[in-house]
């Protein structure tokens, strides 16, 4: 039976309402699917509210991640719970059956004890950052919901190798997921069309291509889209046979990625 997986971006403007609404609908045809949310909006709303301050690390390579100390870890989980339970409320409403999930209970990590890169355009080694580099997910956990005939929907929050909660990338989740269950796509959905050959035009999206071209197109990643292309190229890696990349702003969002919306990337 099909199993897909679905990463839905925690940006600004990002609704979940229309894609999980189209996985109850799917997941009734017999579709298995698990879902991977993102929080980053969640937990920037409440950073302003507690006036902690939101700052980002840049690493060598150009990617950019949350600076997660002590307490934006706390803020980040308390985001990552509401929306995980938001999620799951809207599924269920939708006439899905959903099981709520922390990733601790299904996710790995290990911890960046020692991180260079730019903290605010300074070059520092940073030693108190709580995110992790993910190494597993449990399968067979993940496996027994989808055999009971529910849909996980996972926050991005792994367990650390001395118990602690990391924040990881909710993008390099997903393909870890979507590799471990072997599942037949992963579908990435955020608030732009897809892969885009110029940032401010969405007219230009590249409507496909393969992994062996990942090179060729990657350099055309921006921002937030360079993690969903690496997260493609790892799933990719792994044996799933296609990644989608493609808008969760538009009615039937899975639908449309599934006949063609968006970027493919196929093995």
């Amino acid at each position: 039976m099909a199993v897909f997986v679905l990463k839905i971006g925690g940006g600004a403007g990002i609704d979940p309402t229309a894609a999980v609404q189209n996985i109850a609908r799917r997941a009734a045809t017999g579709e298995r699917w698990v879902i991977v949310h993102g929080a980053s909006d969640a937990a920037n709303t409440l950073a302003a509210q507690a006036n902690v301050p939101v700052r980002t690390i840049s690493s060598p390579g150009g990617h950019t991640s949350r600076y997660t100390d002590a307490a934006m870890l706390e803020l980040f989980c308390a985001a990552a719970g509401g929306v995980n339970t938001r999620v799951t409320a809207a599924l269920a409403h939708a006439g899905g059956r959903a099981a709520g999930l922390s990733g601790v209970s299904v996710l790995r990590g290990e911890r960046k004890t020692a991180i260079r890169g730019l903290v605010d355009g300074r070059s520092v080694i940073i030693r108190d950052d709580f995110s992790g580099a993910l190494q597993s997910a449990d399968g067979a956990a993940l496996t027994a919901l989808l055999d009971a005939g529910l849909t996980p929907v996972v926050s991005p929050i792994a367990l650390g190798t001395a118990g602690e909660r990391l924040n990881v990338d909710g993008d390099l989740a997903a393909a870890l997921i979507a590799v471990t269950l072997r599942a037949d796509a992963l579908v990435i959905l955020s608030n732009v069309p897809g892969l885009l050959r110029d940032v401010a035009d969405a007219d230009s999206l590249i409507t496909g291509f393969s992994a062996a071209q990942m090179p060729q197109y990657a350099g055309y990643a921006a921002g937030r889209m360079k993690k969903k292309v690496m997260a493609a190229e790892r799933a990719l890696e792994g044996g799933v046979p296609r990644v989608i990349l493609s808008d969760a702003r538009i009615d039937a969002p899975l639908d449309a990625a599934l006949t063609g919306a968006g970027t493919h990337i196929s093995a």
